[in-house]
Order: structure tokens, then sequence, then C-alpha cells
């Protein structure tokens, strides 16, 4: 069966997003409903083919509408913004807000305004606030984060929660949908769960959307104790599929099998979607060795980095308890993003691009 090239498909979408960005929205947008705690919205995935296709997206001053254009264009109907507070160091318990410094769209003014512009293109938000360490120490990062004293605990306990409360209120003034309680905290999620459920329940008395968590691949999604009081079961995906240079995508879907069963009987034991809050893979050679390594050096591969991603969707997209999925990452500078000589996790560019809209868009 004969099928229009892509580009039709691509051009087709982004006339489409002009006319809603042109007519504005009307007086019943999510903008105009901020999803405070007797606001709930609708729900997020409402039929077994529904998923999240998302990207992460950070802007160091402003967004163009021609980004949210191309979004659009491959399918995107999620962007998560990725705020951070600061601790100085793994064992310090201090988390410092950051509403008005880092990149634009780490600032409250800047996450306010994607909101308003998001809303306007139809396109939705996840919310998902992470602890950024000042002083980096070998084989220590948020995941490590621990104290040796009930004091320690409770003081960065007490500022985590002022932490997570200000985004809080900040997703519901702004309209946004779905809000992550935490990323990669392993040690304190798995040594302190009273911590938080009490929080979830405070979050939930400021912020009617939906909630989640971004546990880490390695153990953690698998220890988190509170799952049950959340929406979805939210991981960073960067599990480990092969140990070969040049993996076939048969190769990368049989990796991907023991985790599968890990993730699927967690999802049985839990009654909830699972949502892979983060995932991407580099365009080198071994993409899928060390998915989460971002400092290995290896040549540039544009191949591997299509065959992860196909492994990943021919074993998730058909599932009828996964959610969907967050690429890491998107940057608004798309004529200038990725490319062939680009060694990163951007698939801008690069025919990885080719393999999201394929799933994303019009032809899936």
């Amino acid at each position: 069966e004969w099928l229009p090239p892509i580009s039709f498909f691509r051009t087709l979408a982004a006339f489409t997003f002009t006319l809603v960005l042109g007519c504005g929205g009307s007086g019943d947008s999510d903008a105009d409903n901020p999803l405070g705690p007797d606001e709930q919205g609708p729900p997020l995935v409402g039929t077994d083919l529904d998923r999240f296709r998302g990207v992460s997206l950070a802007s160091a001053s402003g967004l163009p509408t021609a980004v949210l254009e191309e979004l659009v264009a491959t399918g995107v109907e999620w962007i998560a913004l990725i705020p951070f507070g600061r601790q100085p160091r793994f064992d310090v318990p201090e988390v410092q807000l950051r509403t008005t410094r880092g990149r634009w769209s780490q600032t409250d003014a800047g996450i306010r305004r994607i909101a308003e512009i998001a809303a306007s293109a139809g396109v939705r938000i996840l919310l998902k606030p992470h602890i950024d360490l000042v002083e980096e120490i070998d084989g220590q990062w948020r995941g490590t984060i621990a104290f040796n004293s009930e004091a320690d605990w409770l003081r960065w306990e007490k500022d985590y929660r002022s932490f997570i409360l200000h985004y809080a209120a900040l997703a519901a003034d702004s309209g946004i949908e779905l809000l992550s309680v935490g990323a990669e905290l392993h040690k304190a999620v798995r040594q302190r769960p009273g911590f938080w459920r009490q929080l979830v329940g405070d979050v939930r008395q400021r912020y009617g959307g939906s909630l989640t968590y971004g546990a880490n691949w390695d153990r953690e999604f698998e220890e988190v104790e509170f799952w049950d009081l959340l929406d979805f079961i939210g991981i960073h995906a960067y599990f480990p599929l092969t140990q070969q240079l040049d993996a076939s995508i048969a190769d990368l879907e049989r990796g991907w099998q023991p985790h599968l069963r890990s993730i699927e009987a967690l999802q049985r034991d839990w009654d909830r979607p699972v949502l892979f809050t983060e995932i991407g893979y580099r365009s080198i050679a071994g993409a899928a060795i060390e998915p989460w390594n971002s400092t290995v050096r290896r040549g540039i591969d544009l191949q591997e980095q299509v065959d992860a991603y196909e492994a990943l969707f021919e074993a998730f997209w058909g599932r009828s308890w996964f959610a969907g999925l967050y690429v890491w990452d998107w940057r608004p500078d798309h004529g200038r993003a990725g490319g062939s000589t680009d060694d990163h996790f951007s698939p801008q560019n690069k025919p990885a691009e080719d393999v999201l809209w394929t799933w994303f868009g019009f032809l899936r």
C-alpha cells in the first residue's frame, strides 16, 4: 500500500500547528484552569492505544514557536521541564531552591511562559524537579544522598519538602498536568519511606494533577515503597542491553527481556502504568552498552542509536500497561542541534529522529 513520504506528514502537521497557534485557544484551556487540589485534570492515558510521546526540553533564552512546531510535526505531545535544586554535596543536608537562576526553562518565569505557549499549541508538560550536587565526588551523586544522623535527615527533609511543594504550587498555577515528586534519590527513598508517603500526601493537598516519581533503572525502581500513592511508575530507563559494539535490533530486544520481566512484575504488583520518565541513547558505537554514560568516548555511530530506539519501541510500545516515554534530550535550536558529527544524546537531525517520527507520528 502506497503512503505519502514522511515529509508530507511533517508539512501537514506543521500547518495544523500554525492554525492552532494562530487561533490562540479558548477560555477552557488548561492555562485558564490551574490544577489545584480540587480541580483534577482529565485522564492522561485514556485508552490502551494512548501513549506519552515526550521529549525532555531545555532552553537557555526563550522558546521560539518554531520549536513546538517541529515537535508537533514529529508527533510529540508532551515535553518534560527539569528545574534544579542545589545541594552543596551528597552528605550536606541543605537543598537550595533556585527560582531565578540557571537556564531560562529552569526558572519559574520560564516554566510559566513555556506552559502558556505549550497550552496554546496542545502540548502538555511533565514538571520533573531534580537535585544537582554542587561538589562532585567520585562515586557520589544524587542517588547516594544520605546522612548519618536523624537531625541531618530531618533538616534535609524539611528543605526537600519546601522544594517540591514550591513546584507543586507552580504546576498547579500553570496548568501543568503531570508532576514528579523526585528523581533518582535512591538512598533517600530506600531509607526514609515514611517521609515520601507524607510528602506525596502534602503534594496532593496543593496540586490536583497526576503524579509520578523518576526512579533510576539500577534497582531503585524496584525498591520504591510508595508507587501505590502515585499515578504512574516512573523509570529513568537507561538499562544496559548488550556488551557488543554493533548489536543488532534482535540482540537488543533480547537484551531487554530480563528488564522487561522485572518491570512487568512490578507493574502487576502495584497495578500502575509504567512511564519511562527519561530514556535516551547516544549516537556512538555501543550506544546500548551503558546508555546512561555521557562521558564514554567511542566513535560516532548513527545506526546504533537508530537500532537502540527501534528495539525500545518494539519491546514496549504495544504493551497495554506501558504509558509511554520522554526522550533525552531535545534542543530548542533544532537547525543547529545534533547532526551527523554529534555524539551526544539528541536524536535531532540524525536518522534516529525519523524513528521517533515513525513511532510517535501519523504512520503508527
